[in-house]
């Protein structure tokens, strides 16, 4: 997989994505090697499990987390288009709520039943999306693992990216050509994004520079922020 060759090539072991979680005191740090095992792990659930390609739509409705990251990195890597939600609440299923196309959905145990009803989210043939279930678990433990049920119908996404390899043999093209306006290298510090803009912005820009991305996610001070920056030796900030 070509897509983060030039991290790997620079320093495999540096940290690449680094995301706090200021409601649960969580920190979780990614090296190149590490965001590569997900990306391929991902970017293969995608193909083999769900059955999505390049005409396919993805559709991430999760807080700020690592999972919603490289969860968006693994689409990249296959060539799905991905898109996210900005939604902190279940959103209300009504009348008046446009519907969501989507051939898949990552999203939260709590709103399930809103992506499993065809009225809310269909796929792009008519049919209800495939729906993965994603805890906001730091170490990526599943919906059952965690002490929850898993609903019927659901894919419960973390002992099932587990089961998929850490490699990807599909054709991926690098960051730095997919994003060659990035910017110089830098290791942004940033409060998340909202997104899909706000994503490229704070995550695949560093990214593609060759620097790495710092996310804070939760209600913060600034004073909390700029402690968070001298640790993290962040040289930028959004």
């Amino acid at each position: 997989m070509d897509m983060l060759n030039h991290l790997l090539t620079a320093d495999p072991a540096a940290p690449r994505l680094t995301v706090y979680n200021e409601s649960t005191g969580a920190r979780m740090d990614f090296s190149a090697q590490t965001l590569e095992n997900w990306v391929a792990k991902i970017a293969n659930l995608l193909e083999e499990e769900l059955e999505l390609d390049t005409d396919s739509a993805l559709l991430i409705d999760l807080p700020v987390t690592w999972q919603a990251a490289v969860v968006a990195l693994g689409s990249l890597a296959a060539g799905v288009q991905f898109d996210f939600v900005n939604s902190s609440e279940p959103r209300e299923a009504d009348d008046s709520s446009p519907q969501i196309v989507a051939d898949a959905v990552f999203t939260s145990p709590d709103k399930f039943e809103l992506y499993s009803v065809g009225n809310v989210a269909a796929a792009s043939d008519g049919s209800a999306p495939d729906v993965a279930l994603v805890t906001d678990d730091p170490f990526g433990r599943g919906v059952a693992e965690s002490g929850g049920e898993l609903p019927a119908g659901a894919i419960d996404f973390g002992p099932t990216v587990r089961f998929y390899g850490d490699d990807y043999f599909g054709s991926t093209t690098p960051l730095p050509e997919l994003y060659p306006d990035a910017g110089s290298a830098s290791r942004l510090l940033s409060t998340g994004w909202h997104d899909k803009e706000s994503f490229t912005v704070s995550v695949l820009h560093p990214l593609a520079a060759g620097g790495s991305a710092v996310v804070v996610a939760g209600l913060t001070t600034a004073e909390r922020l700029q402690q968070i920056a001298a640790n993290e030796n962040t040289t930028a900030q959004l």
